[in-house]
């Protein structure tokens, strides 16, 4: 796999992961990028609930309110976390930076 170089900036704008959406997160670094789309995976590009337990690490739900963020790499494994309990909206900015070498192809680079 190329080396992809990239950060996620995952910053809450709302109270979320118990009244609204939140993330699940497998608090744990990995050194590839798990198989997709297999035992029952929700989409071709999705980890499937079998893959993540395999990992051995518990997911966690944790409760963000407006201001806390996350940041991470393409190898943090994460989802939306979602429960029939969660009935408020989640508000959220999700940012993705590359390095220059990296950049996706066919997207447009902001560069400053």
């Amino acid at each position: 796999m190329k080396e992809v170089r990239s950060l996620n900036l995952w910053l809450s704008l709302s109270r979320c992961g118990d009244q609204a959406p939140g993330l699940d997160i497998v608090p744990r670094r990995l050194d590839r990028v798990l198989e997709t789309g297999t035992d029952g995976a929700m989409f071709d590009w999705s980890v499937s609930p079998a893959v993540v337990e395999s990992v051995g690490t518990p997911v966690l739900r944790p409760e963000l309110g407006p201001g806390d963020a996350l940041l991470f790499d393409h190898l943090f494994l994460h989802r939306t976390a979602v429960d029939p309990s969660m009935t408020k909206e989640r508000y959220a900015i999700e940012s993705w930076f590359f390095a220059p070498s990296t950049y996706p192809e066919g997207q447009i680079p902001l560069v400053y």
